[in-house]
């Protein structure tokens, strides 16, 4: 009878191991099934392996296209870069950007279009419709010696470089007859832009007659503005 007892106690035991392995096999199988449906994020605070989104139009990736403001006071201009049609201007410009020449610097000479009257003359003259500014504002011009990138003309929202110098100009108007003569390097983008170029060209100015002979109308003050390049995508 006690050996009975032994032989039943002994089978009970082993029943009990059966069921703990088969719980055991059971639980393992479920965290092994639960973790296999976890990622890398989600298993491991930090990591990451998602991919790269990049932008795409029909397939194809695109490339971000580059833009140029000029905050000021008088409110923001945005200027869409032209690199595929002045990559060296282009290339120059974001330099001085880079290298923080264009802190403290500004916009210098305003002149609207229409007809304007040059001091001590009795006659009007078409008024050359430009704002410009860029390095001489605030005693770091530079000669740069670029290669002439005329590939754009001189349209009416265009912005261009001044041959062999770090200034530039915002055209008004059009200005065909100046074609050749200048890199143009972008494109004036949206209204609120152009609204601060109104607001700016409008500023009281004085007369200076440059050496070349040309009559200038330089702003009484120069309007700082603060430079930075941005990056945005068309769809």
């Amino acid at each position: 009878m006690e050996c009975g007892r032994r032989l039943t106690s002994c089978f009970e035991h082993h029943k009990i191991l059966d069921i703990l392995m088969l719980s055991l096999v059971v639980i393992v199988t479920m965290l092994a099934n639960f973790a296999s449906g976890l990622s890398r994020d989600s298993a491991f605070l930090g990591y990451s392996e998602r991919p790269l989104v990049i932008p795409q139009y029909h397939g194809y990736p695109l490339r971000p296209k580059e833009r140029l403001v000029f905050a000021t006071k008088y409110g923001d201009i945005t200027v869409e870069l032209k690199r595929e049609m002045a990559f060296k201007t282009v290339q120059y410009v974001k330099s001085l950007v880079s290298r923080g020449l264009f802190n403290g610097c500004g916009f210098y000479r305003a002149e609207p279009p229409g007809p304007t009257m040059d001091d001590g003359r009795n006659d009007t003259r078409k008024g050359y419709a430009l704002l410009q500014g860029g390095l001489y504002s605030c005693g770091r011009q530079e000669n740069k010696d670029l290669p002439l990138e005329t590939k754009l003309d001189n349209s009416k929202g265009t912005v261009a470089l001044i041959t062999g110098t770090s200034e530039f100009f915002f055209s008004l108007e059009d200005h065909h007859e100046w074609n050749g003569s200048f890199s143009v390097f972008g494109t004036v983008v949206g209204e609120p832009s152009w609204r601060a170029l109104e607001r700016l060209v409008a500023l009281p100015t004085r007369q200076e007659l440059h050496p070349s002979g040309t009559v200038m109308r330089i702003l009484l003050k120069p309007v700082i503005f603060k430079v930075s390049v941005e990056q945005h995508f068309d769809f």
